[in-house]
């Protein structure tokens, strides 16, 4: 994981929430994270040290092992969990297991910008669940799954009348594009949110790519070399038997029956008023 290191106590607390959160499955996590409890005590100083950075790297680590995450299988339950900071989003694709356990398939998270900081707090929540939605499309769509938030009115329902107009028309439009998928929306209190809070907590930063992409590289190509060109069509035109006489057809407006017209031509003078 690439989240960058806490600057204060909350983002420090919000991150040691993801990772109890996710304790279950990491043995010895209380040694690991004992620099970094440390740093909670009201009594003592804020001083990010190299221990505090050592540690913080092994945790992060610790998140994409193999005993935390678990591939992706079709044949289980899908649960997407959006939340949302003042300055970050962050989302989670977790499957539950037969035994009931809640196992993370992928993380993700992104910083807000200037503009979505502006945001009231539930267009935010809303923000985050159209950015997971997006972020995981490709096993989302066409699945069911459970959308978890910790938001107790559901960020994309019917906007109230004190919403500023251009915030629930942009409402709108995200629930436009969530109605294409299939799910159902579930409450979790925020103390049982922490995966996703500490992702919106330490998210990463945004980095314009300039860089072109495949695609647009291909057609810049195809304009600026074209495969054949006029001249070229024209001259093989002129040159092949068939299309040399079309052209005298329609240039001249003389077009014989279509009783003397051979196989060649025929489709030609089917569509005659179309040439």
């Amino acid at each position: 994981m690439d989240a960058p290191a806490p600057d204060n106590v909350s983002q420090l607390r919000s991150f040691l929430g993801m990772l109890n959160y996710y304790g279950r499955f990491i043995p010895d996590l209380g040694h690991l994270l004992k620099p970094l409890n440390e740093l909670l005590n009201k009594e003592r100083k804020w001083q990010w040290t190299s221990v505090c950075a050592l540690a913080f790297q092994k945790a992060k680590a610790l998140l994409v092992t193999q005993e935390v995450l678990t591939h992706y299988n079709p044949e289980l339950p899908l649960r997407l969990a959006c939340d949302a900071s003042p300055y970050g989003v962050g989302a989670v694709l977790s499957h539950v297991l037969p035994g009931g356990e809640e196992k993370p398939i992928a993380y993700a998270s992104r910083t807000l910008s200037k503009a979505e900081q502006n945001y009231a707090q539930i267009e935010r929540e809303a923000l985050a669940i159209v950015f997971g939605v997006r972020k995981f499309h490709q096993y989302l769509y066409g699945n069911t799954f459970t959308l978890l938030t910790d938001h107790r009115r559901s960020p994309l329902s019917v906007p109230v009348k004190s919403t500023p107009s251009i915030a629930a028309a942009r409402m709108q439009r995200w629930a436009l594009l969530l109605s294409a998928h299939n799910y159902t929306i579930e409450y979790r209190k925020g103390a049982q949110h922490a995966n996703a809070d500490g992702l919106s907590r330490l998210p990463l930063p945004q980095v314009p790519s300039k860089k072109q992409g495949a695609v647009e590289v291909f057609y810049t190509s195809q304009l600026d070399i074209l495969p054949v060109s006029s001249t070229e069509i024209k001259r093989h035109t002129m040159s092949d038997a068939t299309l040399s006489l079309v052209m005298e057809m329609v240039t001249t407006g003389r077009f014989p029956f279509a009783k003397d017209a051979g196989d060649e031509l025929s489709p030609y003078l089917q569509r005659r008023n179309e040439l």
